[in-house]
Order: structure tokens, then sequence, then C-alpha cells
């Protein structure tokens, strides 16, 4: 950099005249640094503003501690909470399916909100026809915008098990 674009970025930084950052150029032996340190300490350039951080805790008005367990003060209200829990569990329910399915043919496909509803009105009914239909072929899979492959893992294993049920009985009952 030539001494006149020095000068020239000296005086657009310092926002001083031509000439006071050509002599404080001169003077720093055509350094930009202390250049600028010359003309702070003439005054003729405002020092940077220094901030102090510190991991102390210190009051500072406007904030205040704010209680545990405080509903009112933690921006959201209970009720708005459980309104958004509710929204997520409505759309869950909604964008996910229950497919049931004999020889591999679908025999039934539900919104998974009406399985639960199934599932809640006659839980000790359904699960008995639900363990008692694995042992006939019966299938069931969940499928839908979430990810329910833990939901279908549960269901294979519980498929796997009642054939080696099955595979067990018959087994037995051949060596007798």
């Amino acid at each position: 950099m030539d001494e006149f674009e020095k000068i020239e970025k000296l005086r657009t930084r310092a926002n001083v005249s031509y000439e006071e950052a050509k002599a404080a150029l001169g003077e720093a032996n055509g350094d930009l640094l202390d250049a600028m340190i010359i003309l702070e300490k003439e005054g003729k350039v405002a020092k940077p503003e220094q901030q102090v951080h510190s991991t102390e805790y210190t009051r500072e008005p406007g904030y205040d501690m704010v209680p545990v367990g405080s509903a009112k003060d933690c921006g959201e209200s209970f009720g708005t909470k459980v309104k958004e829990f509710l929204k997520k569990v409505i759309d869950y329910l909604s964008n996910n399916h229950m497919k049931v399915s004999h020889h591999d043919e679908q025999v039934i496909d539900l919104p998974l909100w009406t399985a639960v509803l199934i599932v809640v009105l006659g839980w000790w009914f359904v699960l008995v026809l639900i363990v008692v239909s694995l042992f006939f072929d019966w299938n069931y899979k969940f499928y839908g915008k979430n990810n329910l492959q833990g939901a279908n893992t549960v269901m294979d294993k519980a498929k796997e098990t009642a054939e080696q049920v099955k595979e067990e009985f018959h087994h037995n009952s051949s060596e007798s």
C-alpha cells in the first residue's frame, strides 16, 4: 500500500483532515496503527468504547430472578402449554395409521386416533384379540408422517414370538 492510500485510509477511519493524517503517519513511520494511536493521544479521534465482561453475579435492574414454578412470569401460561401439547397429540394421532393385514392382504386401515380410542374403550378385549390373532397370521403395521419404526419393531417381535410358540406347540404335539 503506497503512502497516499495509507493517508486516505487513516483519514476516512479517523475522520481527520488530509494534513493531520499525513502528519500522524509521518510521525509513526508509516504504521497505520501507530498513527491511529497518535491521533487518539492528541484527542483528534475518540477512543474505542471499552466493555467489561464478568462471570460474577451482579444484580442488574430489570433482570430479577423468577421464582421457580411461577407460571405467570415464565412467558407461557400452563393453559397455553397444555393446549400446545394437545395440538401435537392430535396431529400425531391424525397423521399416522395402523394397518391390519391377514396373509399379506390388507383388512383394516385405521387412523391412529381410532385405534387408540378402540384400545381405551375395550383394552382388555382388544389386547387379548391382538395376541390371539398373532397366532393366526394377522399382522399389525404402523405408518404415517412420523417415524413409527419403534412400534413396528415391537409388533414384529410379538409376531416372531407367536411364531416360535406355534412351532414349539406343533413340535411338541407331533412328538406325542
